[in-house]
């Protein structure tokens, strides 16, 4: 079996019995029967690494996945209804419905958890960006862009009930991120989703679906600065910041400054 072959073998076998993120590259060179830098060498990083293993516990429906996943959903509910300062894991593993062992099993400490959390929840956001994107930019009219420009910022605040606690978690992360360990994970989660869009913006400037003399990743920040902004809104004065109409005034704003000029 080539190299290659071993330390997939291995990384998936160690999947079957632990969370993704509580493998590392030692973990699986021994495994492996192979130096780490050669497990470093075939994923690239550890972030690379424990992203394939976390689609490959989803895939196989692996009941370690569904743990971690359902002690995160728990997690967010907590910390948006208590702040940072205010959750224990007590209250989380009592929301998940489980002991307070088995959140320890999956996360270290309250910060790794967060961290945890704060990676979580902000990747959601490129989820719903390549679909919600081709919708608003691929329709050729500025009418159609505008409306899934609009769709696009929505998207970000659906899951947001009326009265809820959740619009306080991003802030939270912001608050909390004192905390290396979840400065760490807020910098890289928010460096993800720039980054992430910016791509597609070049794709579809490319496509001359959009302007192609603005620097894709201006327009990343400025997006994702306008979805922190309405956050901050809608915890200020949520009265004012009604989102169904809002939004499609700020999304014809936006696009007057980055449909393509050919439109």
């Amino acid at each position: 079996m080539k190299s290659s072959q071993q330390i997939r073998a291995a990384a998936l076998h160690l999947s079957e019995k632990r969370p993704f993120d509580k493998i590392s590259f030692a973990d699986v060179a021994k495994a492996a029967g192979v130096h780490w830098t050669a497990v470093r060498r075939h994923f690239g990083s550890k972030q690379e690494m424990r992203k394939w293993l976390e689609a490959q516990q989803a895939a196989s429906g692996s009941s370690l996945a569904d743990t971690r996943t359902k002690i995160l959903d728990a997690a967010a509910r907590v910390f948006s209804k208590h702040g940072f300062s205010g959750t224990s894991l007590d209250l989380v593993a009592a929301d998940a419905g489980m002991t307070k062992g088995a959140v320890y099993w999956h996360f270290s400490s309250k910060s790794d958890l967060f961290a945890a959390l704060c990676e979580h929840q902000l990747s959601q956001q490129l989820k719903v960006l390549p679909q919600t994107g081709r919708m608003a930019f691929g329709n050729g009219n500025s009418i159609a862009a505008v409306k899934g420009l609009a769709a696009m910022l929505a998207a970000q605040f659906e899951c947001f009930e009326p009265d809820s606690h959740a619009p306080m978690l991003f802030f939270d992360f912001v608050t909390a991120s004192r905390d290396p360990l979840v400065a760490d994970a807020l910098r890289s989660a928010y460096g993800q989703i720039i980054e992430g869009t910016a791509a597609m913006i070049k794709e579809w400037q490319k496509e001359q679906l959009l302007a192609d003399d603005v620097d894709p990743q201006a327009i990343a920040i400025l997006f994702q600065s306008l979805i922190n902004g309405l956050l901050l809104g809608l915890i200020i004065d949520p009265k004012r910041v009604q989102l169904p109409s809002i939004t499609s005034q700020l999304a014809q704003l936006l696009w007057q400054g980055i449909q393509h000029k050919g439109k």
